[in-house]
Parts: C-alpha cells; sequence; structure tokens
C-alpha cells in the first residue's frame, strides 16, 4: 500500500479535511479512518495509525485552549489522570480484541459515531437540564471522564461530544472554558493511547506521517479562516462527510 501513490494522496487529503473539521466543528475521524480502511490497512493497524496521524493537531489545539480554562487546577488534574487512565484501558482493550472481532464491531462503532455527532446538540441539552448535586458533579465528572477516556483510547471517533455532554453537565463556566478542558483531556487520552499502540507494533509509520501533514495543514486552515464560516453549515457538511463515508463502508463490507 506504501507505494500506492494514490492511497497516500487520498489519506492526505482525508487528513486536511479530517483536520479541518476537526477546527471547524469536530468528527474529523470519521473520515480518516474509514479513508484507511479503505486503502487497505488492516483495522486494527488502521485505529492505531489514526490516533497518531491526528495527535499532533489536536495537541495544538489542546496547547491554544488551556488559556480559556476556568474549572480549579484540582479538577483539572483529576480529569486528566482519569484520561490517562481510560485512554491506557481502551488502548490496551484494543490491542487484545481479535482482528476478525474488531472487524465486525467497526460498522456498529461508526454508526454510534456518526449517530452521536448527529444528535450532540441534543444531548448536550439534555445533560445541562439534568438536576445533580453539586457535591456530587465533579465525582461524576472524574468517572465519567475514565469512560470516554476508554472509548477514546479503543476507538475515539465523537469522543470530544462525549466530554462535551459530560463537561456540560458537571463542569461550571463558559463554552470556552469547557471547550478547553475537552481539548486537554481529549489530547492526553490519545497521547497514552499512541504510547500503547507504539510498544504494541501497531502503528504505521509512514501513513500516520502523512496523515499528521495533512492534519496540521487542515487544523490550521480550519483555525484561521474557515471559523467564519457558518457553524451551522460547517456542522451538516462534517454530517453529510461522516453518513456517506459509513454508509460506503458498511456496503463495501456487504452488511
Amino acid at each position: 500500500m506504501h507505494t500506492n501513490l494514490l492511497y497516500l494522496f487520498l489519506i492526505f487529503l482525508a487528513s486536511v479535511v479530517g483536520g479541518t473539521m476537526n477546527a471547524v466543528a469536530g468528527g474529523g475521524t470519521l473520515v480518516t479512518f474509514p479513508t484507511l480502511l479503505f486503502a487497505g490497512v488492516s483495522p486494527i493497524v488502521a485505529n492505531a495509525t489514526n490516533t497518531l496521524g491526528i495527535w499532533p493537531a489536536a495537541a495544538t489545539s489542546g496547547w491554544v485552549y488551556r488559556k480559556e480554562i476556568t474549572t480549579s487546577r484540582r479538577v483539572v488534574t483529576l480529569l486528566l489522570a482519569a484520561s490517562l487512565a481510560g485512554g491506557f484501558l481502551g488502548a490496551w482493550l484494543l490491542l487484545h480484541t481479535p482482528l476478525h472481532l474488531f472487524g465486525r464491531l467497526i460498522p456498529l462503532l461508526l454508526l454510534f459515531a456518526a449517530s452521536l455527532f448527529t444528535l450532540s446538540g441534543r444531548v448536550r441539552a439534555m445533560a445541562e437540564r439534568m438536576a445533580i448535586p453539586d457535591a456530587h458533579l465533579a465525582a461524576l465528572a472524574v468517572v465519567g471522564q475514565f469512560v470516554v477516556g476508554a472509548y477514546g483510547g479503543y476507538f475515539g471517533a465523537a469522543m470530544g461530544v462525549l466530554m462535551l455532554a459530560l463537561f456540560s453537565l458537571t463542569l461550571s463556566g463558559t463554552i470556552h472554558s469547557i471547550n478547553g478542558i475537552r481539548a486537554l483531556c481529549g489530547t492526553t487520552a490519545n497521547a497514552i493511547a499512541v504510547l500503547v499502540f507504539i510498544f504494541g507494533h501497531r502503528i504505521d509509520w509512514f501513513v500516520a506521517a502523512v496523515m499528521a501533514a495533512g492534519a496540521i495543514a487542515g487544523g490550521t486552515l480550519g483555525a484561521v479562516y474557515l471559523r467564519r464560516v457558518n457553524p451551522v453549515l460547517a456542522r451538516r457538511i462534517v454530517l453529510v462527510i461522516a453518513w456517506g463515508m459509513t454508509a460506503a463502508y458498511i456496503l463495501k463490507m456487504g452488511l
């Protein structure tokens, strides 16, 4: 596959689109991961390589957003610890999932991620309406982030939606502060997952380098230019692409 320049170009292009989507409205993994599968990368290697390929752009976003965070340092530290533990567990589980089983799970995971992204506005609104005593909120945030981090380490698509819903429910502060915590926690969960994948020898380094270049270019493009785009329009574009990629993969598998 490495010698197929067409596939490498498609992966680079998908990474540009994915990085742009993440900067504008999220959901980039719903483009990059299926593209790797279409290019013939083995499912588990594709998932691990995808995590590494998009990580540099996500890490840059997390570093920028850190200035927006108003939540106490103690709570943020606990959330980052939960992200590390969850991300490690999810990545470990992925490496110990038989290849044929993970292949069967992919359509379900893609459907779940695409559906979650589609309903993300309602999920967040529902979370914000739930009345939970303040004393329980911090604990719920930490425990919930461990679960979300495990999902992120195992698959990752739409992890940001889950975190936004969780933090909207449990943390006070502006949407910018919540976005900052989401970016840091997501970057942390993916960082430990990447380390597990590296030691587990599941990374296609050449493809990951192509992805990283594309994702950074797309993230920069989104941050500098495309944030001016109507967010509703940007979200609709993401949804069309995400559902199109999911449907194409399911049809390819003959399901």
